[in-house]
């Protein structure tokens, strides 16, 4: 194994102990269980993937390792030989929420407007005005009032409301936390403003920049950074089966271990610098921060040619808003100057770094130090290439080996004699547990997911049937209750008559007959109701069952399949060398057209491989 990193053998920087700000999320997952089937579409169009943060689970230990990394002079994390950033286009992608290119939040209003709160929240402007309540130097309302009304808009069926106060609860209580169970009037001020990506990477910025070297909590959205982190790392291999420490498996780690880009993510636009600034400056809740988009270039697809210049990564912004409102209003005018780096200046997109660059990480790295010692990596390197080859000796490497690729397909199949014979393949058997292997893998996996998704979907469904269910059965029981209340108690006589005579007591009876009667059946209606959601649920759970157990038995033991039906490139792939009867090459030289596995569907190579294809509901 190459090891292509050196740094200063066994010197290593201090490290630092953080703890996190969290709140308690069990009463906002709830409300979260009740967006199932189409208003979870309408929730993400509206409001992106915040609902994901509650569901999101944080390693505490990882991103307690992640800012050992910090670089605060520049403004990011600093490794053994590359650097990774947070950055504007990232957090807009894992939220699902576009950045608009305008001035960001920038502060509270003095007076804010009651009267647009309460439409934002469809809220009537009396609840507002009984429950906007005054909490250290901010206002806001408390966690408990709008569960309450979220809950209330739920079980009326008032799902736009709905969505409307859970969005507010997760700006609040999990994207910009402030106050302890309080969504206080920044929160609110961004929810209604629906431009948070600026606002969101400067309070990230900001907390990791303000606590470094220091006692103290870390606040922010922690499900988004760990999000964020965990994008970069390695998804398969050691470092998801090592049972290491996070400071060694992340140490053991190099720039070609890295997850750089994902090609979903389309992100075509980046934010470079604002007005006369060298790079990004940045308006959070609390205070302001620049970060430098030219280090996180590679995360964005572009190549990292160079070392950055100074302008570009030392123009330092950091100060508290209400310290220096003359910086604060230069940075606000600075957005509105915004520029934009494209294709066309930063280059193709094939997420590289050039030598300059890694030499230039790897001398920062000798004088900032690590903050653990090495340890051996964990992934196999790829072999370095000789800094004495030239470009000319890479381009003509790079034709020898198109050459030498174009001879083999060539050979795959040769016309000797009006006789096809194969070429030369690997081993039959080895060809056919792998790619058996492989599929069995995959299908394996797909179908997991699959199943979970569609459990917990479930899950969600039958709680909120069973919520429902319950809450009409009680209501129909107080209600039956009252009416029984009421027929045990003094039945007034009919105003015809003041005295008790037969035909008064005959209609008396007659009534209370029918409201008996009328009674049973409506409580018969109700358990019949009630018994038909049990027999649903109870179904859905079945079907569940039997759809993981004909996986799992697909996945256990594939039916087989002849070795010689399965033909790659048109040629059987047992059988080695070997001489078609020139019988069934009648009328062809070349032989009968065989199938081939090029322009086939996945399905179909699967049933070439003798493996079930199984549909998906």
């Amino acid at each position: 194994m190459d090891n292509n990193v050196t740094v200063n053998q066994g010197a290593t920087r201090r490290t630092h102990t953080y703890t996190f700000h969290r709140e308690g999320m069990v009463q906002l997952g709830q409300l979260g269980e009740l967006v199932t089937s189409h208003n979870e579409t309408v929730f993400s169009d509206n409001y992106g993937n915040i609902l994901s943060l509650l569901y999101s689970r944080v390693d505490e230990w990882a991103l307690s390792t992640l800012l050992q990394f910090y670089d605060p002079d520049i403004r990011c994390f600093t490794f053994s030989d590359y650097q990774l950033a947070p950055t504007l286009e990232e957090y807009s992608y894992l939220l699902n929420i576009k950045i608009q290119h305008r001035v960001p939040f920038v502060c509270v209003p003095e007076k804010p407007r009651l009267d647009y709160i309460a439409n934002a929240l469809y809220l009537s402007l009396g609840d507002v005005h009984d429950n906007w309540k005054k909490n250290g130097d901010t206002h806001g309302f408390y966690m408990s009032f709008l569960v309450e009304k979220a809950q209330e808009f739920a079980d009326k069926g008032i799902w736009e409301a709905f969505n409307a106060i859970l969005a507010a609860l997760i700006y609040g209580i999990v994207m910009f936390p402030n106050i302890h169970k309080f969504v206080d009037l920044a929160a609110i001020c961004l929810f209604m403003d629906k431009n948070p990506i600026p606002t969101l990477l400067a309070d990230t910025y900001y907390s990791i920049h303000s606590r470094h070297g220091k006692r103290g909590a870390i606040r922010g959205c922690l499900p988004l950074l760990y999000k964020w982190f965990k994008s970069h790392l390695p998804a398969s291999g050691p470092f998801v089966t090592s049972t290491q420490k996070w400071s060694q498996r992340v140490m053991g780690l190099t720039a070609n271990d890295i997850v750089w880009y994902q090609f979903r993510t389309g992100i075509s636009e980046v934010i470079i610098r604002c007005g006369n600034f060298g790079n990004v400056p940045l308006i959070g809740t609390r205070g302001c921060i620049n970060y430098n988009p030219v280090l996180a270039l590679r995360q964005l697809g572009y190549t990292m040619k160079s070392g950055p210049s100074d302008r570009e990564i030392y123009q330092s912004v950091y100060f508290e808003k209400r310290a220096d409102p003359v910086a604060l209003e230069e940075i606000r005018k600075a957005w509105n100057n915004i520029h934009i780096g494209e294709r066309s200046t930063l280059g193709a997109k094939n997420a590289i770094a050039m030598e300059p660059y890694t030499e230039w990480v790897k001398e920062r790295v000798k004088t900032l130090l690590l903050p653990f010692p090495e340890v051996p990596l964990l992934y196999a390197q790829p072999p370095k290439i000789s800094e004495a080859m030239t470009k000319n000796e890479l381009a003509r490497e790079l034709k020898t080996l198109k050459g030498e690729s174009s001879q083999a397909r060539k050979r795959v199949r040769t016309e000797k004699d009006g006789i096809v014979v194969a070429a030369p393949t690997e081993d039959p058997q080895k060809v056919i547990e792998k790619t058996i292997k492989e599929e069995k893998e995959k299908l394996r996996r797909e179908y997991q997911e699959d199943l979970k998704a569609h459990k917990l979907r479930l899950e969600k469904e039958t709680k909120y049937e069973l919520r429902t269910m319950k809450k009409k059965l009680e209501e129909e029981t107080a209600q039956r209750i009252t009416v029984e209340t009421q027929l045990k108690g003094t039945i007034a006589p009919p105003p015809t008559h003041r005295y008790y005579t037969r035909a008064n007591h005959s209609l008396q009876m007659d009534q209370l007959r029918d409201d008996l009667i009328q009674m049973r059946t409506q409580v018969t209606a109700q358990m019949a109701q009630f018994m038909e959601v049990m027999q649903n649920m109870a179904d859905r759970q079945e079907e569940l069952r039997i759809r993981m157990d004909t996986v799992a038995q697909v996945v256990a033991d594939p039916p087989q399949r002849n070795p010689a039906d399965i033909r790659v490139n048109g040629e059987p792939v047992i059988g080695g060398p070997g001489v078609i009867p020139p019988a069934a090459n009648q009328g062809n030289p070349r032989g009968p057209p065989q199938p081939t596995l090029e322009g086939h569907t996945t399905q179909q190579i699967r049933r070439a491989a003798a493996i079930p294809v199984l549909e998906e509901d």
